[in-house]
């Protein structure tokens, strides 16, 4: 990307591949419905409840980081190649990603934080109390596996793993700057006269001309010079509450999440963050 166009988005990039190199690759392990059936004392019940919710969250936190670096490495990568096709849809697949991590980590990071000391204990084989929490469940299990079902599957499985519409997720951060976006980068997708830009036009004595014009790097550069600050905004709308979440299983021990912990440099701006802010406080509190 030229110099004066990447601005601040080269910067987010670079951050978003330190955060990256901070995660701690793990292999994720969850008890089998029948052998959690059997557990019967409450300290290890809530041992196990939690700690596969806590893991279940660490998966929002870590993949919504490698989903961006690797959505903004296909929109670099159509950039520099000069493709309008590929450029907008790796855009707008980053919309999407961007838009489904804000949906589904503001889903459950404040009720996580509310029952803190709460999972804490649990963790900690220290419960002495069932705290059971559905929802938090529900929409950590619809991040993960949330998709189109089939038939045969609609009646195997629970409502948290039929995705919904991109629609809801877009929604969620209430920008009428993303939805423009949003839009323009569907018309380019979808069969429509937008997306024959790239090689048709209208005149002003309304006709269109099939041109030969290779216009596909002035398209993307026009693009990207009209929406670079929704970009930038609508990555920060997921990188902040991934990282938030990310540090709020930092703050977790137990032989059963220390593998997941994430370098504390990942954090380093985060103390002033608003969210993370009111996290503290609501955990403090």
């Amino acid at each position: 990307m030229d110099k004066d166009i990447e601005e601040n988005l080269s910067d987010l990039y670079s951050a978003i591949i330190e955060i990256e190199s901070c995660l701690a690759k793990v292999a994720y392990k969850f008890t089998a419905e029948e052998d959690f059936s059997k557990v019967r004392s409450i300290r290890e019940l809530q041992l196990v409840y939690w700690s596969e919710i806590i893991q279940r969250f660490h998966v929002c936190g870590a993949t919504t980081i490698l989903r961006l670096k690797k959505w903004y490495e296909a929109i670099d990568s159509s950039y520099k190649s000069k493709n309008y096709y590929g450029f907008c849809a790796s855009l707008r697949g980053l919309l999407e990603a961007c838009s489904d991590s804000f949906y589904s980590i503001g889903k459950v990071i404040i009720p996580i934080s509310e029952n803190f000391s709460h999972i804490k204990s649990a963790i900690d084989g220290k419960a002495t109390e069932l705290v059971l929490a559905t929802e938090i469940e529900n929409e950590l299990i619809h991040y993960i596996y949330g998709r189109k079902l089939s038939a045969s599957e609609r009646e195997s499985f629970e409502d948290s793993h039929k995705a919904k519409q991109v629609r809801q997720y877009l929604d969620s951060i209430q920008s009428e700057n993303l939805n423009s976006l949003y839009s323009e980068l569907c018309q380019v997708s979808h069969p429509s006269l937008m997306s024959f830009t790239p090689f048709m036009m209208e005149t002003s004595d309304h006709r269109l001309v099939l041109h030969n014009e290779f216009i596909d790097e002035e398209l993307n550069k026009n693009l990207l010079e009209r929406h670079k600050s929704t970009i930038h905004e609508t990555t920060v709308f997921a990188l902040g509450p991934a990282l938030c979440s990310l540090k709020l299983v930092n703050l977790l021990s137990g032989s059963l999440l220390e593998a997941l912990h994430t370098d504390e440099r990942a954090f380093e701006n985060l103390g002033e963050y608003g969210l993370w802010v009111k996290l503290e406080a609501i955990i403090d509190g």
